[in-house]
């Protein structure tokens, strides 16, 4: 049993779950509109994801406790170096076209991590930004990167997967807020903070019904794809809900991450089912 906690922690401390997360967007994408995945893009952003989030969360932790680190930092420091050489061993292996549309992107998560102005160390400690930067990152790649290169016309139906995609990534982020709200300065204005946790559920409900809206007002979607929908938000809502300041220690870290993998079960079952 110790051994399975062990994994467990390090699995969810290493960020493996939530790169595991995106990689399911992406794949939900490519059975959505019917393309060809390119792995080479899978693989770096599966990396790529556990370099960044691993550098957001234990830089700080890393620089100041350099001499005292625990063995499980060193294991997950270590880790990060292989994920980093993964990635770039992949970013090699991606075609020029790919690069060029990831570039804006790969530019917002390095503001997100790095300084951007004089009195504000990055962009995820900019007032009331953070969680609108991240999802318009996850849609992005997940959504307008793999259509570019794949040369699919820009519809309307995919325009509206990718607001779709970024407004879900938004309520995944409420938790998270809600989670923090004690130990979350004040200058960064999250939603909870701004509106209380009730409201925020409340904004997040209301996020939710529109991303069902626009499922329905797609012409594309397929009745399969609307019902994959449905749960999703009914799920993600149901977490949001569940959340508070004193929530389990997993309960974000895990389940609330798991949603995409959920919509990519949900989406693949209903489809079978369909056929």
């Amino acid at each position: 049993m110790k051994v399975f906690e062990r994994f467990f922690r390090f699995y969810i401390n290493s960020s493996i779950h939530v790169a595991i997360a995106i990689c399911a967007l992406l794949i939900l994408t490519a059975l959505k509109y019917n393309f060809h995945l390119n792995y080479y893009y899978l693989g770096f952003h599966f990396f790529g994801a556990i370099v960044g989030y691993n550098f957001v969360k234990y830089t700080k932790v890393a620089r100041l406790y350099h001499p005292q680190l625990t063995r499980s930092m060193k294991v997950i420091r270590l880790f990060t170096l292989l994920a980093l050489l993964a990635a770039l061993g992949l970013f090699f292996f991606l075609d020029p076209i790919i690069v060029l549309f990831l570039a804006p992107f790969a530019l917002l998560t390095l503001l997100y991590v790095a300084p951007v102005f004089p009195k504000t160390t990055n962009l995820r400690n900019l007032a009331g930004v953070k969680i609108f930067i991240i999802a318009l990152v996850w849609a992005g790649i997940s959504v307008l990167v793999p259509a570019m290169y794949t040369l699919l016309d820009f519809t309307d139906a995919l325009w509206l997967e990718f607001i779709q995609r970024f407004l879900l990534v938004v309520v995944i982020m409420l938790p998270f807020e809600i989670r923090d709200l004690p130990y979350d300065p004040r200058e960064l204005k999250t939603i909870p903070q701004q509106f209380g946790v009730r409201k925020t559920k409340i904004i997040g409900s209301l996020l939710l019904l529109f991303f069902v809206v626009l499922d329905i007002v797609k012409n594309t979607s397929e009745s399969f794809e609307i019902t994959s929908s449905i749960a999703i938000a009914l799920v993600s809502g149901a977490f949001l809900w569940g959340a508070s300041t004193t929530q389990p220690r997993y309960y974000c870290a895990f389940w609330v991450e798991s949603i995409p993998v959920m919509w990519l079960t949900l989406y693949t079952l209903f489809d079978l089912i369909k056929n």
